[in-house]
């Protein structure tokens, strides 16, 4: 006890200063800022070019790990402007690819006033030796294991340049504090994210996934996440991030069963947005689940898992006709599909992108999103397309899924790009923009 110490050890005892950090989410370039062909399309110009979301998880945890000991800031570059002249004592970046170029220039203004600046998020993870070169210190993997100790180090004079350290318990991690948005009226669309688990066995040829956590399924328990979701009163929308958690392995359908059994079970319902593909069931027991849980609407993720290959393949009609059924399930059980179609697989030709309006039309979707297969660092398809010699650049600013980066097998670059167009432009004819977005409240 510190009344037992001798004076002149208690002079001796560490000061802890109360630290002044600020969190920085850089801007990236919309999708709008890369086609602006779309800017005629008054559907497309929606979802391309104004919808905002804040940041994902990494800030709303760090924040909550940091809140008790030290005064906390937040620039969200893409609806606010950031600061240089800010008296941070500690400024910390968290990025995704297309943000990387950004949050470099960003770490060299604030290191040029003397700033100590440190990264952290999904490129960093991926691409460490490049991401250390613009920081004082990264993190790579999972923040929560190396935070505190980062600030401790950063405290004592003894910041390290890598902190890597895979969590013991994902119910270690802490409840995100939403608190740090609390004011920003810029945001379209304010779901709570829930993020469930971590790691993946599959190892899908565009997906991050199994490069940042593992290839190891791992769990939240399903009390830790109601438990979450009852921090404050159940209200407006949550999004369930994690589509691995909809994979056909047992340990992943007794989870999900037993996660949305407690859903059902809230005396207050969430309204809950979920994402999958094909490959997730559509069982009239398992929707009849989901319905009971307050699920409203499916984020539908096609491209690269079996289904979507033989469904939008050049020879896949009995699997077109499997999708377009699993789409009405769906929706007759009172849940919305927003679809998200990828563009660009070595597996497609030409026809994918009649295939995939006729698709949208025949299913009766009125969200949807079109996205140019991206070859994100450490995924196996940006391996295969090393080996082969098919990476255009490393312009990470243009990796957003609105850009060929790569050198397509059954297309040229420009075919792809205006077949990519040609979707958006012709879906969104179609389609009424308040219908589109109905589901999404702010």
């Amino acid at each position: 006890m510190i009344q037992n110490l001798s004076f002149i050890e208690y002079k001796l005892l560490p000061i802890v200063k109360k630290l002044k950090i600020t969190f920085i989410y850089p801007r990236f370039e919309k999708l709008l800022e890369s086609r602006l062909e779309l800017t005629r399309s008054s559907g497309a110009k929606k979802h391309l070019g104004d919808f905002s979301m804040p940041p994902a998880l990494g800030i709303p945890i760090m924040t909550a790990l940091s809140k008790e000991k030290h005064q906390i800031n937040l620039y969200d570059e893409n609806i606010e402007e950031i600061d240089y002249n800010d008296n941070a004592d500690l400024i910390a970046i968290s990025f995704f690819t297309p943000q990387a170029n950004y949050a470099y220039e960003v770490a060299k203004k604030f290191k040029a006033k003397g700033k100590t600046v440190i990264g952290g998020g999904m490129h960093p993870s991926l691409m460490p030796d490049e991401a250390v070169q613009y920081f004082d210190a990264i993190c790579v993997g999972e923040v929560e294991a190396v935070w505190n100790t980062m600030l401790d180090d950063f405290q004592n004079g003894n910041l390290k340049k890598i902190y890597q350290k895979e969590l013991d318990s994902l119910d270690s991690i802490p409840f995100p504090d939403r608190n740090i948005f609390t004011g920003r009226t810029k945001y379209d669309w304010e779901a709570k994210l829930i993020q469930t688990m971590r790691g993946c066995d599959f190892f899908c040829e565009n997906c991050i996934i199994p490069a940042e956590f593992g290839r190891k399924f791992r769990f939240k328990s399903v009390e830790r996440v109601i438990n979450e979701l009852n921090v404050s009163p159940i209200t407006g929308d949550y999004y369930l991030i994690d589509d691995t958690l909809f994979l056909p392995q047992r340990e992943c359908r007794d989870y999900r069963t037993k996660l949305f059994k407690a859903f059902a079970q809230l005396p207050v319902k969430p309204r809950i947005f979920m994402s999958g593909s094909l490959n997730t069931s559509h069982d009239p027991e398992f929707l009849k689940l989901l319905k009971d849980a307050g699920v409203i609407n499916l984020y539908l993720v096609t491209g690269c898992d079996p289904y979507s290959i033989k469904a939008f393949g050049t020879n896949g009609n009995q699997f077109f006709d499997f999708g377009i059924d699993f789409v009405k399930r769906y929706q007759e059980a009172g849940i919305e599909v927003y679809m998200s179609v990828g563009l660009g697989f070595d597996h497609q030709d030409q026809s994918v992108f009649d295939r995939t309006l006729e698709f949208t039309r025949k299913a009766d979707i009125k969200t949807a999103e079109f996205y140019i297969l991206t070859p994100f660092p450490k995924t196996p398809v940006f391996f295969q397309f090393q080996k082969e010699n098919r990476i255009l650049h490393y312009n990470w600013t243009k990796y957003n899924t609105a850009n060929v980066v790569f050198k397509p097998k059954n297309f040229t670059e420009q075919s792809l790009l205006d077949g990519y167009i040609y979707c958006w432009k012709e879906f969104y004819s179609d389609v009424s923009v308040d219908e589109s977005l109905s589901n999404f409240v702010k």
